[in-house]
């Protein structure tokens, strides 16, 4: 699917995977995100070797409208409902003033909470320490 926009000069298709890059990279660079969850399709994909940069992301488009499903994984330390709020404003905005069309809704599905950002077991991230 895409959204298309005719003017004068001929017509401007904007396919699924570039609105559904967009948001991802829109919502991973939000703070408190520690990553994009997959979908089941998206984990065998990456199995295989292959990756994409819309990952974590599916969007159904209807005419000049598109709904989005966003899939993250959240930080620990972080509150939940606002690192959603923040996902779902900045997704919105971005499609809209980027790609043209209408944002009807974004969803937000916490899949998972990393504890850390490699290592340990995210104590540092939260403020707590045990004076160890």
């Amino acid at each position: 699917m895409e959204t298309t926009e005719t003017n004068a000069l001929g017509s401007v298709h904007i396919s699924q995977r570039a609105i559904s890059v967009l948001a991802s990279q829109t919502a991973a660079a939000v703070s408190g995100v520690a990553s994009l969850g997959a979908s089941i399709a998206e984990t065998a994909a990456r199995k295989i070797g292959r990756t994409s940069l819309a990952q974590g992301v599916d969007a159904v488009i209807d005419g000049r409208e598109v709904e989005l499903t966003v899939r993250l994984v959240v930080q620990y330390g972080y509150r939940i409902p606002d690192i959603a709020l923040a996902v779902q404003k900045k997704v919105k905005d971005a499609v809209e003033s980027s790609a043209g069309c209408s944002v009807t809704a974004v969803h937000v599905v916490v899949q998972d909470i990393a504890f850390s950002d490699g290592e340990g077991d995210g104590a540092e991230r939260s403020g707590s320490h045990d004076g160890a």
